[in-house]
């Protein structure tokens, strides 16, 4: 993301759009009263004009198309980018007028800041171009889409998100906030539907067929089937001092977000989380907010608000069941026979990867943690790297 291409390709000096009305006058051989006569402006405002003192208002750009046969849009455009190149030499400008101690101040404030950011993780992600030390103030703001320290903390303050999180990680709001970011940015470049549930929910058993493939080929699916309903899927690198597996928000009215981390080593940790987020949306969407949600289900008692653990406690239970039937599972472990032929085939009744099968026994304490991992697929995430 390279953040300096709107500095560089910045022209030094943008007319006023007033110089080009006058241009236009010598090409025609008009005076300021003649354009006065053929547009019924008066006098003094074509002078204003011209002279650079007032600006083209949108009924006056309707005048000149008619005029000049340029359309409207042309000179409302003449007009924003004169705007904005004054709104940049004013702030400009001020900024010239900060003593110098209170502009390195400010530097090296929001630069101390900034490397509480996860700066190198971002950068070999490609999320932030490598610049000099004071640039890397500005790629993270234009990032995080904030304009100074300030604005950040009052847009996290102001976060809506749900997680699961890792135990025994020394989290840094900080590296979340990035995280998050760059879910949203994945995000927005998808093409998603508006949010459907009925669509959704009739879509869940395709879904849970979907553990039975190689996840390579999965996760277009799942992008897909979702976007469909109304829900952007995205995977996003895990950074350090987040813990983060997966997340689960609204971006508007209209379009959720699940977001799940590449930190899984094997398919059933990761099916779990997405259908974890996925009941999040379901079962939860007049409340989605910031909640450290443990991946491990000992740690929710260290959850203070009861909905929330409530919440969490039906996330997991919507997870556990959608993916393995309470009945089939009763049934299956009634038989007490867990050998490898049995336990595929009983992924194959149910329609979900045997992988999921093993990580529920071993979740259940039926297996041991080194029992039947030969059926879950073992998996090795490729992120971009410089």
């Amino acid at each position: 993301m390279d953040n300096d291409v709107s500095t560089r390709l910045r022209p030094r000096r943008i007319p006023h759009p007033g110089e080009i009305v006058a241009d236009y006058l010598e090409c025609n051989g008009w005076t300021q009263r003649d354009l006065a006569r053929r547009s019924g402006l008066t006098p003094k405002t074509i002078s204003e004009i011209c002279n650079g003192k007032a600006p083209i208002t949108p009924a006056t750009s309707l005048v000149l198309e008619k005029v000049f046969q340029r359309p409207a849009h042309f000179w409302i455009n003449l007009q924003g980018q004169f705007d904005e190149a004054e709104a940049r030499r004013l702030a400009e400008d001020k900024a010239k007028e900060w003593k110098p101690w209170a502009e390195r101040f400010r530097l090296a404030e929001w630069t101390k800041w900034a490397k509480r950011f996860p700066l190198n993780e971002m950068k070999r992600y490609k999320w932030i171009e490598p610049g000099p030390e004071g640039s890397e103030v500005d790629a993270l703001l234009s990032f995080l889409g904030v304009s100074s320290p300030d604005s950040w903390n009052e847009v996290w303050k102001a976060a809506g998100i749900s997680y699961r999180q890792t135990r025994g990680i020394q989290t840094k709001h900080e590296a979340m906030a990035v995280w998050v970011r760059a879910t949203e940015l994945l995000a927005a470049d998808l093409e998603v539907g508006e949010y459907d549930e009925r669509l959704l929910r009739s879509s869940i058993d395709q879904l849970r067929q979907l553990t039975r493939k190689r996840v390579p080929d999965a996760v277009k699916v799942v992008e897909s089937v979702c976007a469909s309903a109304g829900v952007a899927v995205v995977w996003v690198p895990e950074l350090q001092h987040t813990g983060i597996s997966g997340c689960a928000r609204w971006l508007t009215n209209r379009k959720a977000l699940i977001a799940l981390t590449l930190r899984y080593k094997t398919d059933d940790q990761m099916w779990f989380t997405f259908f974890h987020e996925l009941g999040h949306v379901l079962l939860h969407r007049k409340r989605l907010e910031f909640i450290l949600d443990n991946a491990e289900d000992d740690l929710l008692d260290r959850v203070v608000d009861p909905q929330i653990q409530r919440e969490e406690e039906e996330a997991n239970r919507f997870a556990s069941d959608t993916l393995i039937p309470p009945s089939s599972l009763a049934s299956f472990i009634a038989k007490n026979n867990f050998r490898s032929e049995a336990i595929y085939r009983f992924s194959e009744e149910i329609g979900v990867g045997p992988g999921i099968v093993v990580g529920r026994l071993q979740h259940e304490g039926i297996l041991a943690p080194y029992q039947g991992n030969a059926f879950k697929q073992k998996l090795a995430w490729k992120v971009p790297e410089d």
